[in-house]
């Protein structure tokens, strides 16, 4: 496991907690300091109070596992249109709406994420529920037109 995925696993426990997801995590070391990118994420919203709160729980922690006193953070929203890579984003953003590339397919196709189960998508389309490998979706996004 490296450093980055340690310290996402328990940064997404402490967030947790709070009521909010850890949607990404980028660490970046340079001479004496850090910069961090976190990406947090709330069902219902996530604006700037949701940022901030993440900022102060991070920080701290952050010092602690970074053994670093000087670092950059920047915590943000996922955006309304964000594309999803892991499993793992399925399953935070389950409940929203999305639009997906198949394979073999050129069409956005609109979806709701029901939910995911390890490599696979449960995902809601106008034929009906499906699951779907995640390696058989080329693109995903989410649809800021449709909350699920």
């Amino acid at each position: 496991m490296t450093e980055t995925e340690s310290i996402r696993q328990e940064l997404a426990q402490l967030l947790e907690g709070a009521g909010l997801a850890l949607v990404d995590l980028f660490i970046s070391r340079r001479k004496g300091g850090a910069s961090v990118r976190a990406t947090v994420y709330r069902r219902g919203g996530t604006g700037i109070d949701e940022c901030a709160k993440a900022h102060r729980l991070i920080q701290p922690r952050l010092q602690v596992l970074l053994d670093l006193q000087d670092f950059h953070l920047e915590v943000a929203s996922p955006g309304t249109e964000r594309m999803l890579h892991e499993s793992r984003e399925y399953a935070i953003f389950a409940g929203r709406g999305v639009k997906a590339i198949f394979l073999g397919e050129s069409e956005w196709t609109p979806c709701v994420i029901v939910g995911a189960e390890g490599d696979t998508v449960i995902l809601s389309t106008a034929e009906g529920e499906k699951k779907v490998p995640i390696s058989e979706i080329v693109k995903a996004r989410l649809d800021g037109a449709r909350e699920g």
